[in-house]
């Protein structure tokens, strides 16, 4: 398969005025990989381009707390639940796993929240290549995915039990 350079050369310059726009200026080697991930996108389809894990907040309310992870686009992580190990003192634990994706976060990988529901959250990339976030519960909870876009991110609820 040969890849049209008119196409990639059209959606980096695409991509140059939208971020003018917005005041922040990017690299040309930045435009240029961008460019490169939709010229790609456009001929093999949206699994082809790389996802970014840009930023992790939480926000607490009433009855749960929220858990934010901004992404670089369209993200389809994978939910996975761990019960507690009382032998060894691991609580409950929520993981959301982003195969293939890269962590774009300097600093700590873990975020102390210590809101009577959640615990910690730690993260970084795996051995097989992607990103996993893994939520510390204090206490049994229920919990709901979200996949939201402007700006593209996954929240997720981690909801008390009555």
């Amino acid at each position: 398969m040969s890849i049209s350079w008119d196409v990639i050369g059209y959606a980096a310059a695409a991509l140059g005025n939208r971020r003018a726009k917005g005041g922040a200026m990017a690299s040309i080697g930045s435009r240029m990989r961008e460019a490169l991930g939709v010229g790609l996108t456009l001929l093999l389809g949206s699994d082809a381009l790389a996802l970014d894990v840009r930023g992790i907040e939480t926000k607490t309310y009433a009855g749960f707390t929220r858990v934010i992870v901004e992404t670089s686009g369209p993200a389809k992580p994978v939910v996975v639940p761990f019960p507690a190990e009382p032998a060894s003192g691991k609580p409950e634990r929520i993981a959301l796993d982003f195969p293939g994706a890269t962590l774009e976060m300097p600093g700590p990988r873990r975020i102390e929240v210590k809101d009577g529901r959640i615990d910690a959250i730690r993260f970084g990339t795996t051995r097989e290549g992607g990103v996993r976030v893994v939520v510390d519960l204090v206490q049994p909870t229920r919990h709901r995915a979200l996949r939201r876009s402007g700006p593209p991110r996954i929240e997720l609820d981690v909801l008390a039990v009555p």
